[in-house]
């Protein structure tokens, strides 16, 4: 997102870990977010445990991403995150079709074992 070619940015942590400029990259996007240049929302769930906190940035009038995909969650937590959701998150996201559809193929394809939930 900071070079220009994606519209939105999730980043997301539990909020009782310490701070992770690798996991919430908040400085990078710091000077951004201060000229205007990106918009920034920050979001705490509460429930279901643990106590997540979402960072979200957004470029000028990409903002109704943030609203999306807190949308996406928000199912996501009625019905279990699947191959639809995963492709909606890609595609606000600003990833196209063809990634989305390389990525759910690699995440279907790895072992079991090795999928953990989205959080």
């Amino acid at each position: 997102m900071l070079q220009g070619k994606k519209p939105f940015a999730a980043f997301c942590d539990e909020i009782e870990s310490s701070y992770n400029e690798e996991i919430i990259p908040e400085l990078s996007f710091a000077p951004y977010v201060a000229q205007g240049a990106i918009s920034r929302r920050e979001v705490i769930e509460k429930a279901p445990p643990p106590v997540l906190r979402r960072v979200l940035f957004a470029l000028p009038g990409e903002e109704w991403r943030i609203d999306a995909y807190m949308l996406l969650w928000e199912v996501a937590e009625k019905s279990g995150w699947n191959d639809s959701l995963e492709r909606m998150e890609g595609r606000l996201l600003g990833y196209e079709d063809w990634q989305c559809d390389f990525h759910i193929q690699y995440r279907n394809e790895r072992p079991k074992n090795h999928l953990k939930s989205k959080e």
